[in-house]
């Protein structure tokens, strides 16, 4: 039997309290979980003025930035950073031009002022890396090693405050850290490789698309169609292939998540990848528009993923 937790047993109510300082939803919001050692603080760049007037933003932590990316509608581009007082680099940030992209700031800091200089750096380094692995933002830092100054029980104190950050950053609309298929707020980062693979194994959720010669599998997770890494696209592409369908493909081929097959007429997924609609998904292995409803097949039945949708939905979502 696997160790791998189901998909129930992951799924844990949590408190969230959310404040809405000015008592608009457009204003700063400050969020925590309901047992919780950190506290965000979110403002669209309009409001960063009341943001950095707010305490928190006198203290040690992190912060992000996050835009639209022009050059690929639907991704965003994100900036992580972190500081002594985080209002001071905000305010810089404000006035650099370099940095005109951003539209909202979240910063994150400790309830109890326990974030050192050393923490902030180290949870700037982690969540860079997570934000590079789960592919779904374009980073604007630099490079950046990783940072490895810190004893192992505070690494561990820090590793406990990304969890948290996992789950509030996503319900504060910066869903940049979860790696494809996995949901927002689900299991931890060790438990979602056995989580992924428990629900790969389920034939009940695992659809095929194998179109001029073409061989994809997909699943549904959570709000998302995840095309799995080693399957295989048209290299080719249609004259239906509009123009920003052209882009999400050169986009992956330029992170190198699409790579030429061995025989080079076709491209293969090197990971798992999300897509908002198995159309877009379709569309992707495709290379041109084309109607996931009809084409994506159930990998048991045959059955097409609009019909077996439609089971889904008048059974009440069971299987």
């Amino acid at each position: 039997m696997s160790d791998a937790p189901s998909r129930a047993a992951s799924r844990r109510g949590r408190t969230l309290k959310l404040y809405l300082v000015d008592g608009s939803p457009s204003g700063v919001i400050t969020a925590e979980l309901g047992i919780s050692s950190v506290r965000a603080a979110v403002a669209s760049r309009t409001a960063l003025p009341d943001l950095i007037r707010r305490e928190e933003a006198s203290r040690t932590g992190i912060y992000l930035l996050v835009g639209p990316d022009p050059d690929l509608p639907g991704r965003q581009l994100v900036y992580i950073g972190e500081g002594d007082q985080v209002k001071t680099r905000l305010a810089a940030h404000d006035a650099d031009e370099s940095k005109e992209f951003f539209t909202r700031a979240v910063l994150i800091v400790s309830k109890d002022e326990n974030l050192t200089k050393a923490h902030g750096r180290y949870l700037e380094s982690r969540i860079i890396a997570a934000i590079r692995g789960a592919g779904r933002a374009k980073l604007v830092n630099g490079t950046e090693p990783p940072f490895k100054g810190l004893p192992e029980p505070e690494i561990a104190d820090m590793e406990r405050v990304l969890d948290e950050i996992e789950i509030l950053l996503p319900v504060l609309g910066f869903d940049v850290l979860r790696p494809a298929g996995q949901e927002a707020g689900g299991p931890s980062r060790a438990e979602t490789a056995g989580a992924v693979m428990a629900a790969t194994a389920d034939h009940d959720a695992l659809f095929t698309f194998t179109e001029a010669g073409t061989d994809a599998k997909a699943r549904e997770a959570s709000d998302e169609f995840v095309v799995l890494a080693g399957s295989r696209a048209k290299r080719q592409e249609v004259p239906s292939c509009g123009e920003g369908l052209k882009r999400r493909r050169a986009q992956l081929i330029a992170d190198g998540v699409l790579v030429p097959d061995a025989d080079g007429k076709f491209l293969r997924f090197t990971a798992d990848t999300a897509f908002d609609s198995p159309s877009g998904a379709a569309g992707t292995v495709y290379g041109g528009n084309v109607s996931g409803n009809r084409y994506w097949k159930h990998a048991t039945t045959g059955q097409s993923y609009g019909d077996w949708r439609k089971r889904q939905i008048g059974e009440g979502g069971e299987t």
